[in-house]
């Protein structure tokens, strides 16, 4: 990729097939939007999982400080992932905007980017900077470990579950919305075991029990509009963790509508707690997922890199 030396110019990584295809058709309104704000671009458009990575590394090494990812929560992801493995510049440095078109869109609903396309580029022209928190997390990927950065949510045992099975059904662009995602959701209900968990934060006593899922957040939404980590601040330099341990599952149908609130967290089955590090232990083991993307299993090692990203939205970060 050869960069144009103009610093003020974005590399735009659009993924054509995020909300089922929309990025796609509104292609034209996309970039119709950028021009009516007069911002700068060079477009390229994904075609397999990971170019976004890869495309944000080279562009970066190749000159670029500005990001424009366009598609939805696994864009945001890859993008954030590509920003963290390059190392032609300190990640701080690189300035990530973003114009959602996804299914999703849960990290933009805590982030405070409009989901239009004229009001997300109105938003990347104000220059509004929101140094946002970064997650790490270290699983177990077959023999190996792996290491994933994420901005939004982790989820492990059966929200894992449920989107594994939601990215299975959603290969080559296929629309998962609300309500199907729901209905898949009820499906893997019934296929989905308890797992006896460890969790340690800040090396503190480990919290054992019988578990159903769990969520790290640093935003608060996930699973199509579910609020499953309600108490997540972006910026705070705290990880969030929802933990559900054992109920019924007449008490997952029966609380569902609760996970859009968060009012779930005040059932007698689910605890909350926040900590800078965390360890999550299973037997057997647990799937992970974050930002939507299915990833290895258990052992577990979160941590968080303190307004590590630079972005562009409506939010002030808070006081220290």
């Amino acid at each position: 990729m050869e960069y144009s030396g103009n610093e003020h110019e974005w590399l735009a990584i659009l993924n054509p097939v995020s909300g089922g295809g929309k990025a796609t058709k509104d292609r034209t309104k996309i970039l119709a939007a950028l021009d009516a704000h007069k911002i700068l671009y060079k477009i390229i458009e994904t075609k397999e999982p990971g170019d976004a990575i890869r495309f944000t590394k080279d562009a970066i090494e190749a000159g670029y400080r500005k990001i424009l990812g366009i598609g939805g929560d696994g864009t945001v992801n890859e993008i954030v992932n590509g920003i963290y493995l390059q190392t032609a510049a300190k990640p701080i440095d690189v300035v990530f905007a973003f114009m959602p078109v996804g299914t999703g869109n849960d990290w933009v609903r805590t982030i405070g980017i409009p989901t239009d396309y004229m009001g997300a580029a109105r938003t990347i022209k104000t220059g509004n900077y929101f140094y946002q928190d970064v997650g790490v997390v270290e699983y177990q990927n077959g023999t190996n470990r792996s290491k994933r950065y994420f901005v939004n949510v982790a989820g492990m045992g059966y929200d894992a579950f449920v989107t594994y099975a939601s990215n299975q059904k959603t290969k080559g662009g296929k629309k998962m919305g609300k309500f199907t995602y729901l209905a898949n959701l009820f499906r893997c209900l019934f296929r989905y075991s308890f797992t006896k968990v460890k969790v340690i934060i800040d090396q503190q006593e480990p919290i054992e029990d019988t578990m159903f899922s769990l969520n790290v957040g640093i935003c608060k939404y996930n699973g199509n509009g579910m609020m499953q980590v309600p108490h997540a601040i972006p910026d705070d330099g705290i990880l969030d963790l929802t933990l559900f341990h054992r109920l019924t599952k007449w008490e997952v149908i029966k609380n569902t509508s609760k996970l859009y609130d968060g009012s779930f967290v005040k059932e007698h089955f689910v605890s909350t707690h926040s900590g800078q590090q965390i360890r999550i232990e299973s037997e057997p083991e647990i799937m992970l997922e974050t930002d939507g993307e299915s990833l290895g299993t258990s052992p577990f090692e979160f941590s968080l890199i303190h307004r590590g990203l630079k972005l562009i939205s409506t939010l002030k970060n808070q006081e220290i």
